[in-house]
């Protein structure tokens, strides 16, 4: 399953957050699977100190060990996503089988 991630960090923290993700990187390099897998980003809203990083994984725990490995610098947010052909297709049917 796939989850945005948004996150926030104090601006006088930035120095912090950059050293941890570091840190996290070096982590999946080794081939730790603790943290989801990151598939898009991060992005950092321009002028802001928040943003938002794509992540895939099927056990949840893996997106609070992210939270946790980054407190208590950066304040996360995960949602599940779905690609919307997904959702249209299934709908679509629905509404055919509906017709019938």
């Amino acid at each position: 399953m796939k989850y945005i991630g948004f996150w926030e960090y104090a601006p006088g923290s930035l120095m912090k957050v950059i050293e941890k993700f570091r840190q996290m990187t070096a982590e999946r390099e080794k081939g730790n699977e603790d943290f989801a897998k990151m598939i898009f980003g991060p992005f950092r809203l321009f002028g802001e100190s928040k943003g938002f990083t794509i992540f895939e994984t099927d056990d949840p725990e893996k997106l609070t060990n992210i939270a946790n490995f980054y407190m208590p610098e950066v304040k996360w947010n995960f949602i599940p996503i779905h690609e919307a052909t997904e959702y249209i297709k299934s709908t679509m049917a629905d509404i055919y089988l509906r017709r019938k």
